[in-house]
This record gives C-alpha cells, structure tokens and sequence, in this order.
C-alpha cells in the first residue's frame, strides 16, 4: 500500500497488525484524503467504493482490524483499476531483486520458506500470512514488515518494537545479540553488522522448523503430539543460545587412532577407565543390544569412535580418560569377556563372603559353574535382569533366527564369552580364536578412538555442541554436566536428583544428610520425571539458580543460560559458598525441603487447570518450578510448620491458583513474569516477607536471587 503511493513503507502495527497509515497510503493512491475518516474500517469501505468493490463482514473484523480478505480485495481491486501503475510499481520490484546481496537473498529465501510453513508450535498466531519472496524488497525497507510476520520462528526473547524503523532494528539487534551500541564504527551498519546476524538467525529457524516438522509427523503415530513437538523445539533453541553464550578460545590438542579392544579392558581392570563421569547418561541398553553389538564386532563390521577425555595428574605420573561417547558400546563388551569393575568387586567380595577363593577365576573361565555355585550360596535367583544390574556375563542370542551368527559363526549362538574363546572364526579374512579380538593387542579389529587432552571446560561445550552439529544430539543438561562435572556442586545436584550416580561413589559429602535427601529423587520419580535426559537435575539446577543468583540479568535470560551462568559464577570463585561441603548440604536440603511440602501437601491445593491445563495430572515442568521455587523460599521462613501453614491457607491458594496461566509464548520473558508472578502471590498468601528470605539466602550462600526475580513483575 506504500508502494502504491510512492511513500516510505512502515513497520507493521503491535500485534503484526495494518496500520492506519497504509490505508490512508492507498487512499492517496486513488485520490482520496481519509485523514479526517474515523476508523481504518470506514477508510476501507470509501477505498472500496472508489474501486467499485463490496466491502462487507468478511472484510473487516472486531477492534477495527482489516482482515487478509479485506486488505487482498482492496489490493486485487487496485490492480483492476489501475493496471498501468501496478505494473510499473512490480517491475520496479523486481530490479530491486536482481541487486539484493548474498545475505539478502537467503533473508528473503529464508522468511518465504518460514512462512509457507502449515504447521508451527503451539501458541503461534494462527492468522499466519503468506510472504512471497517477490514481496520482500529492502531499498524502501519493506523487509521488515516481513520479517515480523515471522519473527515466532526465531524463537526471540522479547517482541520486536514496530513503532519505527529505528526502533525496530534496535530491539532486532539486542535480540541477536549485537547489544545496544550495535552501530558504532560502522558505516552501513544494517548491511554490515544487523542483516548477517540475522541472516544466521534464519538459517537456524529453518533448521529447527524441519526437526519440528519431524516430531510432528509422529503425532499421528500416537508417539507425540504439537505439545511436545513445541517442547522439542524450544529445548533446541535453548541449546543454541547455550552454544552463542560459550565462546571457546585457543586450540584444542587431541588425537585419533584406533586401539584394540584388550586396552579398553585394562584400563578397566586397571582403574584407569571412568565409565560413569558423572555426566554421562545412565546404562540403558538392553541385554539384545549389547549381544547385536558383539555379533558386530564378530562379523568384522567397525564401530563409531570411542571419544574419551585424558585426564593426566602430573603430581601422581598416573593418567585416566572419562568416556565421553561409547559408554555403552564398552560397557557391553566388558560385561561380554566378564571384565566389568563393578561385576568384578562384586564376585570378589562373594568370594570372600563364601569362602570361595578361585571364584573369580570360575566367573571368567566358566560363568555357567559360577551361576550353580551362585544358586548354591545366595537366596537371589540370578536371573538376567540381575545380571544385567550387576553387569554380570551374557550369552550371545541363540535359535536359528539369528541371522548374523551364520555359516563359521553359527557354533557361537547362545553361549558366552568362556565358551567361545578358542573357537576359529575369520578375522579380517584369516582364520583366528575368537579371543584374539578381544585379548591381543596385534588383532587387526580395532576400536577408533579420540582422545582429548588439555581441554579447557569451555573446549568441551564447544566439542559436545560440534557432535551435536553432528547428529549425537547430547542435549542441553548433558553438555552442562560435561562442562561442569568437575564441580562438587554439579555431582550434588545430579546425585540428589537421582539422574546418576550414587552419594556413596560420587558425593560422598552428601552422606551426612541422605537419610533426608534422598527422598527428593523419591518425589521427583512419583511426579513421574524419568531419569533419562537429566530432566531431574535440570529441575533442581532452574530452582537453584532462580534462588541463589544475583546478578539482575533476568528475565532477559534463557533458563539454560541463567543455570550456566550460577555454574560459572561458582567454578569461577574458589571461595563460593558452593564449593564448600556446608554450602552444598544446605542447598540440597533447601530443595528436598521445598519439595517434601509439595509433596505433603497434595494435589488438591493446586487447581487442576494451573497443575497441567491439558488435565493429565502430571505437572508440567514450569508450573512445577514456580511452587517449588516459592515453597523452598518459604521453607527458609516457616520451616516445618510450612505445611501447616500451607494447610490454614488451602482455600486461598486453591483460588489464586485458578489464575494463574501458563504463558502461551515459550519465550524467556514470559515464562519468567510467569514464575514470579506465582512465587510472588504464593509467598504472600504465606506471609513470607521476600526481604527475610533474601536475608537467610544472603547468609547461607552469599547471594540471593528473589529480590532479581520478583522485580521482573515490574518490567
């Protein structure tokens, strides 16, 4: 409509809505003044009588908005009327085309193909309107009309300010993170600095929009739905802005090469292996995935590479590598030869308990006597899920169903390790013992392997985020337990959550106080928060870095990087009150506190809609965050009287629960105002004074995050 009149195009309205202006815009192209018309319908309706055109109720719809039927018609019927001047107005288009940039051009290709797009995560605006590339120009500024139609899929912070050109680039730049001073030594700095980053930004929205895609396609296999596509989605996001936030610096020393399968194993034996590095993800395959994987390296087929982290201690000449991919792969081969360290501390102390000194010699040698002489000495049968948890031995599949072990491999289906050993099989074409594959360093099967060594924390993110690149997919909680591992506050927290780990191997610290701790994992697995993915640990991490991080950056922070920014803040300061076993005790507690009394409390307080407005009963993570954060608090205060005041309290709470909404946005913005909203209300509705819980924070730990977070109701 600008266009047509020959005047600078404008920024959509707030809410992506026409403004006034294009109308009076078009008016002036047909000759008329609406400047003294009333409502952009009425300038509508006189527009469509001077081009003979009904303007009726599909044009136009309440609070005096143009619908996409109404502004078409208008301009379908211009381009009657007036057919010369459209046509001089789109070949001037289409120069401005031909010179458009390389960045220019995939910011157009990129915002066309976003919004083409049928399906979007819940809580996009449905009246999503189609951008043709043609109409994207930037000699007069139109682009960014179009770019906010489909500024959802960039997943941004905040709205883009459309009041005005210079407004718009502005919160445009602070989104993309270039800061406010965006512009400063730049001659152009749109061209040079704005629409690169932005051109960046869209590359990611399209890459992110296809794995939405994909997820949605499983809606209607029942194994999800938009719901949990838009989770996907958003997590995704977070872990780019995590990726943008850690900027690594300097090389990286590493080293590939293969190694054969017996120098994984003594390392095992040796103690040199760390197959559980506290962020590694839980032993999960099955018994019928690690027997697939030996009949692999029984065929000859190779494996990915083991990617390991060399720790070297100087002081003690000694060197150990954490596995940080291929904790599976090894655990299955280990338990296969009978050489797993958990398996091998367990029948050594059987062996004393029994009187049974050759027993570990019989586990290896000859597991089906030691299975008798286990059925002999203990009350518990040693059936294969044991196995499987002790990391016992297992046989490889049997029946003649079993493919891969055909021809010169069929004498090995359904027998283990010992009984196989001096069988011949071909190795790489020769005919060899099985035991060279899995006992001889000269066996020309060997495992890839990459070792990094002298990597700084910063390193790691950055070689996790590259595998993520990749297609490993590590999401957003295991970089931060890869990054942050070394921690004793980390190995707390995913202790206590109950996401890996034991207090007795990993936290040790914890040990004084797990009578009481450990009923948080309890809770956390009755709210039905599974272990894999971390999700526990990010739930106490969000709750402890709402609470115990003073830094005013909310609420224009992601969860994802206000939880890493606490994690730095204490692997940065050696005298962190987190770094110390009192501290850390105290903010476990804190957390298995406020939960206890939500869980005391029952579901019941809560209204149903508030708890999960899709009524299953299970809580969603926000909502539950929010009470949690708003009960430790409080805890602080009230202490074990917190229920009873819960209690005394139950209507109130109950009603103001029923307005408290879900933001439908999933940026970071709302979901903060929605935290502090909650936490705000509940901690009145209690008589929690925030100023007193800022004072025992501030004392425990030397910061407290209520004060940051509370005043983001204010912004």
């Amino acid at each position: 409509m600008y266009r047509l009149a020959g005047e600078p195009v404008e920024p959509l309205g707030p809410g992506s809505k026409e403004k006034r202006s294009a109308l009076e815009a078009l008016g002036r192209a047909v000759g008329l003044d609406l400047a003294n018309v009333r409502t952009k319908v009425a300038c509508g309706d006189r527009i469509a009588a001077r081009l003979d055109l009904s303007w009726d109720s599909a044009c136009y719809s309440g609070g005096d908005s143009i619908t996409l039927t109404g502004m078409n018609r208008l301009l379908d019927g211009y381009d009657v009327k007036f057919p010369d001047r459209a046509g001089t107005k789109e070949s001037e288009r289409r120069e401005v085309t031909v010179e458009e940039t390389d960045v220019q051009s995939r910011i157009v290709e990129a915002i066309a193909d976003l919004s083409g797009t049928d399906s979007a995560p819940a809580g996009f605006a449905e009246d999503r309107s189609i951008v043709e590339a043609d109409e994207i120009e930037f000699a007069d500024g139109g682009w960014r009309t179009q770019l906010a139609q489909v500024a959802e899929w960039l997943h941004l912070d905040d709205d883009l300010d459309e009041a005005s050109t210079d407004a718009f680039d502005n919160s445009l730049a602070i989104e993309l993170g270039l800061g406010s001073n965006w512009r400063d030594g730049l001659t152009d700095p749109v061209n040079d600095s704005l629409l690169p980053r932005l051109a960046e930004r869209l590359d990611r929205a399209l890459e992110l929009r296809d794995e939405f895609l994909a997820e949605v396609e499983k809606v209607d296999e029942g194994s999800a739905t938009v719901e949990s596509a838009t989770a996907v989605w958003a997590a995704r996001w977070d872990e780019v802005g995590e990726d943008e936030e850690v900027a690594g610096s300097g090389t990286i020393h590493a080293e590939a090469g293969t190694l054969p399968i017996t120098e994984f194993i003594e390392q095992a034996e040796n103690g040199e292996l760390n197959l559980s590095p506290s962020f590694q993800r839980a032993d999960v395959w099955p018994t019928t995935t690690s027997q697939q994987l030996i009949e692999s390296i029984l065929r000859g087929i190779p494996l990915p590479s083991i990617i390991t982290l060399d720790k070297a201690d100087p002081e003690s000449g000694t060197t150990s590598y954490d596995v940080v991919d291929g904790k599976q792969r090894l655990t299955s081969i280990l338990r296969f030869t009978g050489k797993h360290p958990v398996a091998i501390e367990i029948v050594e102390a059987k062996a004393a308990e029994w009187a049974q000194p050759n027993l570990l010699t019989t586990f290896q040698n000859d597991y089906p006597a030691f299975k008798r002489i286990w059925k002999k000495n203990s009350p518990d049968r040693l059936t294969a899920q044991v196995e499987r948890s002790l990391y016992f031995p297992f046989p490889l599949r049997s029946g003649d169903m079993v493919k891969p072990l055909s021809g010169q491999l069929e004498p090995l289906r359904g027998r283990y390790y010992c009984q196989i050993r001096d069988v011949a099989i071909p190795v790489q074409g020769v005919p060899r013992k099985v035991r060279t594959l899995f006992e001889s360093s000269s066996t020309s099967y060997k495992l890839p392997v990459i070792t990094y060594k002298q990597v700084s924390p910063e390193q790691i993110h950055e070689v996790f985020s590259l595998y993520n690149k990749q297609g490993k997919h590590l999401n957003a909680e295991e970089i931060r337990n890869a990054l942050y591992h070394h921690l004793d506050f980390m190995k707390a927290l995913v202790v206590t959550a109950g996401d890996s780990g034991t207090a007795q191997g990993d936290a040790a610290f914890l040990l004084p106080e797990w009578g009481d701790l450990s009923s948080t994992q309890a809770v956390l697995n009755s709210y039905g928060f599974a272990r894999a993915g971390y999700k526990r640990t990010k739930l106490l991490s969000w709750i402890c870095a709402t609470l115990l991080l003073e830094d005013g950056a909310l609420p224009g922070r992601s969860t994802t990087n206000h939880i890493n920014a606490l994690l730095k803040r204490v692997s940065d300061n050696p005298k962190d009150a987190l770094r110390r076993e009192e501290g850390l005790l105290k903010a476990m507690i804190l957390l298995d506190k406020g939960l206890d009394v939500h869980a005391a409390i029952g579901q019941e307080i809560w209204a149903k809609k508030f708890i999960n407005p899709r009524s299953t009963g299970k809580w969603q993570e926000l909502q539950l965050v929010a009470t949690l954060i708003a009960l430790s608090a409080a805890h602080t205060v009230h202490g074990e009287d917190l229920v009873d005041v819960l209690e005394a309290r139950f209507d109130e709470v109950q009603i103001a629960s029923t307005t408290w909404e879900r933001p439908k946005k999933t940026q970071s913005k709302e979901q903060w105002v929605f935290i502090a909203t909650v936490v705000g209300e509940l901690l009145a509705l209690l008589d929690v004074a925030p100023e007193v819980v800022d004072e025992k924070l501030r004392a425990d730990f030397g910061a407290s995050g209520l004060s940051d977070l509370l005043a983001v109701r204010h912004q």
